[in-house]
């Protein structure tokens, strides 16, 4: 409400209201939201350890394996954050290939395309069962 609205109001109760501010916007904080805070708190903490090198042969298998069974894969870039540990691995199935680009695709992320030669270490998942989901 305006200040001009409010002092010449013939209520005394809005008349003589005082406005706290931002505090009252706390209230808006659901539980939805701290959760969803803590989340992020906590993928930000997690540390990534660097997996072994795979060589160029074994992930070239590893990539025509699932490619051809359509397994979900675990995949780790070569790429170092400014600490020096590893990204959070992408999951997913792959879906394609285009000469050096790898498509990943998961139903969260949707697809990603991935470099072939950032690629530091591959490997499988267990499948998902239908019966399991829920």
């Amino acid at each position: 409400m305006g200040e001009a609205f409010m002092s010449y109001h013939s209520d005394p109760l809005i008349r003589d209201y005082e406005d706290r501010g931002m505090a009252k916007w706390m209230g808006f904080y659901l539980s939805e939201h701290t959760a969803e805070m803590a989340l992020e708190k906590k993928e930000r903490e997690t540390l990534w350890l660097r997996k072994p090198q795979m060589s160029e042969l074994d992930i070239s298998d590893t990539l025509e394996k699932a490619y051809t069974t359509r397994c979900p894969i675990e995949i780790q870039l070569s790429e170092l954050n400014p600490d020096g540990y590893a990204y959070e691995d992408i999951v997913g199935v792959i879906e394609g290939f285009k000469t050096t680009s790898i498509f990943v695709s998961h139903p969260e992320t949707g697809v990603q395309v991935i470099p072939g030669d950032a690629i530091n270490h591959i490997s499988l998942l267990d499948p998902v069962k239908w019966s399991e989901l829920q």
